[in-house]
């Protein structure tokens, strides 16, 4: 019984300390209300901030660097500095003292590759053109630069930016493709675990961006998701021993637990309040290379396997 009651109140208070009592928007993404986000900016582009609070007034925005402008009625505009790497934005409730921190990548332009080569990161070839022409499946315009120094940082309550490098081989820095989108679906996906008493930290993401050079490697399809930033495979791991977590709580580690996984991202993907986030789908039995997992995606259009 007590064990019961710490555990609820654990993950109560663990939700609360995962959000803020205002919500915030960047650019034309979701409105959120995350205490931990981020967003990937080119050089010197500008970005639109607002902030939706009981009273706007109290809210504060500040950034490490570049320029930012208060354009009144919650809303502000964030310049990037024309210098790629990691930069804080701030909001803060001053009644509340309640604070979200989003981390703002500036891109290292695709115009700096050499060939296949980032700063001797191998990248790769983007495939041509746009898949059925779709805007999601072009070339990006640039890359994070993800170093030894920034890799630990969390971008969200529960994931860290290094948790979704390519799993190729290379020195520092590395780069890397990550879709705000692909973050959000899966903080929602352990918000609904803790509502089931599943105590995910985080979840293990097995595989997370991949270049179209590691891509090719593995003799994935070119159009991939994963090569665009916006896809993973998981599965909840948390005890570190390489095998999926028995969710169901049946004694067994198999493809049920995986199907808690699936049937919550397929929960997901009906409700309306999530049309933006809606994208693939599948599950896959284990190997000798893996334990049981789904791969989950935002690819704008449902997708099942």
């Amino acid at each position: 019984m007590f064990l019961s009651f710490f555990v609820f109140s654990f993950l109560s208070f663990s939700a609360k300390c995962d959000e803020v009592g205002f919500k915030y928007r960047l650019q034309d993404e979701e409105e959120i209300n995350l205490s931990r986000f981020f967003y990937a900016v080119m050089p010197a582009k500008t970005i639109e901030i607002i902030v939706e609070a009981d009273k706007s007034e109290n809210i504060v925005v500040t950034v490490t660097n570049g320029e930012l402008f208060s354009r009144g009625s919650g809303k502000w505009e964030f310049k990037a500095p024309d210098v790629s790497g990691k930069y804080e934005l701030t909001i803060r409730d001053i009644a509340t003292d309640q604070t979200a921190v989003i981390t703002i990548f500036v891109l290292m332009p695709d115009t700096k590759m050499e060939e296949e080569y980032l700063n001797g990161y191998r990248i790769g070839n983007y495939p041509p053109g746009k898949y059925k022409g779709k805007d999601n499946y072009k070339k990006p315009d640039g890359f994070i630069e993800v170093t030894e120094t920034n890799k630990d940082i969390y971008i969200t309550p529960h994931f860290q930016l290094e948790q979704f490098l390519c799993k190729q081989s290379s020195g520092w820095p590395k780069y890397l493709v990550l879709n705000p989108k692909l973050l959000l679906k899966l903080e929602y996906l352990i918000s609904e675990l803790h509502k089931k008493g599943i105590n995910a930290k985080t979840l293990f993401i097995m595989s997370g961006y991949r270049t179209p050079y590691y891509n090719k490697l593995i003799g994935n399809v070119a159009y991939s998701r994963h090569v665009f930033g916006d896809a993973a495979d998981i599965y909840i791991d948390e005890n570190h021993n390489g095998v999926i977590d028995d969710l169901n709580s049946d004694g067994k580690n198999n493809m049920s637990d995986a199907e808690v996984l699936y049937s919550i991202v397929q929960q997901l993907d009906e409700n309306p309040d999530y049309d933006d986030l809606i994208g693939g789908l599948g599950k896959y039995i284990k190997n000798s290379a893996h334990t049981y997992f789904i791969h989950i995606d935002t690819r704008g259009y449902r997708a099942r396997w």
